[in-house]
């Protein structure tokens, strides 16, 4: 008899929050930091609301669909609701996300491992994650019990000794309603609600294949993932404001121009010095190995039913979505976010209001969807292709 693995919410928070905190979640905070300065403290909630707020609005919402993603996004028409899951897959696919996951810890990393690659650590870390996510089942267990650990234990640290040592905070080069708009425009970069809405695609099944919690409600489930997702938010909220208070102190630091994955890595050197090198390979690389493993089952099921009509098997699927982002990833960090950024701008408007608009409607009746979906789709066809 299979051993099962007891579903708590307390699981549930530590494996949304290690499946959420990746590439972007270490790059973009401290971009947003290092851009509010001094007004770190009255600014920041843009980025939060963006990047903490929204995603659990999406997760919970999702929940509320059973996690049927399908039916999620056909509220606003068949074909429509087809593109926007295509749109979210291959965006937190291979084309942009799980590339990223990539990369990130490439360019952070690189400097310590001048003889290796982009080519032989991508091959390397889409290697291991596909050993990682090689029994589905296993995933949930992989996150909530080993990894968020370290992870927690590795980030954590050097956010603490970063805020520990800091001394003078970098004074605010814009305007305050100008750094509110950059927070949250950092905070949509990190692609967390597009995450959430097909995380919870995972753990609604998982709980429902436990013994211990199959025979669950919906709404059973639902509040149980609630629970989960306040413990998530929790998490997020405290390593991003980590993270950007890390920006903030050490701005004088850096370069404007670096890259976060850049960034990242002089602060986290300066404060740590040499003796921080281990923590910094392992915290970086449990975050992004988390997220690309998560991302790779989801995107894998998508390509193996939805696409190829279970015409291939999991491991099929897996093998080749985990190819064609060790292929992209080549492209390295820098050329693939001036890819992302214009079609994440251009598209993500449009999920906040389908998701909204989703949770208008399960929570308080309200049917409304597809008006306001197409004014969105139409203002950021102007605003993106036009102006």
């Amino acid at each position: 008899m299979s051993k099962q693995i007891t579903i708590s919410s307390s699981k549930i928070g530590l494996a949304i929050f290690t499946m959420l905190f990746g590439a972007g979640n270490i790059i973009y905070p401290i971009k947003a930091g290092l851009t509010a300065g001094s007004s770190m403290y009255t600014t920041f909630w843009g980025f939060l609301i963006t990047s903490v707020m929204l995603p659990i609005i999406g997760l919970v919402t999702m929940i509320l669909f059973d996690g049927d993603y399908q039916e999620f996004f056909n509220r606003i028409g068949k074909v429509p609701g087809s593109m926007a899951i295509t749109f979210c897959m291959f965006i937190l696919g291979p084309l942009l996300v799980m590339p990223r996951c990539v990369t990130v810890p490439y360019d952070i990393l690189s400097p310590f491992f001048p003889h290796i690659s982009i080519s032989i650590f991508s091959l390397i870390f889409c290697s291991v994650a596909f050993i990682l996510a090689y029994k589905e089942s296993k995933i949930f267990d992989l996150m909530s019990k080993y990894i968020c650990w370290i992870l927690l234990g590795s980030i954590g640290f050097i956010i603490t000794a970063g805020i520990w040592f800091a001394q003078t905070i970098t004074p605010q080069s814009m305007s305050t309603q100008q750094i509110f708009f950059d927070q949250l425009l950092q905070g949509f970069q990190t692609l967390d609600l597009i995450g959430s809405l097909f995380f919870a695609y995972i753990i609604v099944r998982l709980i429902k294949l436990n013994a211990t919690t199959q025979n669950l409600s919906t709404k059973k489930i639902a509040f149980l993932c609630l629970k989960g997702s306040v413990i998530s938010g929790l998490f997020m909220t405290l390593f991003y404001i980590g993270l950007g208070l890390l920006g903030a102190y050490y701005g004088h630091l850096v370069n404007p121009y670096m890259n976060g994955a850049e960034l990242f890595r002089t602060i986290t050197m300066h404060v740590t010095g040499s003796y921080g090198v281990i923590i910094l390979v392992i915290g970086v690389l449990m975050a992004c190995i988390s997220t690309l493993v998560a991302l790779a089952a989801v995107f894998s099921e998508y390509l193996r039913q939805k696409l190829l009509n279970n015409k291939i098997n999991y491991i099929q699927s897996l093998s080749i979505t985990l190819l064609v982002t060790t292929v992209i990833s080549n492209f390295g960090l820098s050329n693939i976010l001036k890819f992302g950024f214009p079609v994440v701008n251009f598209g993500y408007p449009i999920i906040v209001v389908i998701t909204l608009c989703n949770a208008g409607y399960k929570l308080f009746g309200l049917k409304m969807i597809k008006l306001p979906v197409f004014i969105t789709t139409v203002a950021m066809i102007w605003i993106t292709f036009l102006i």
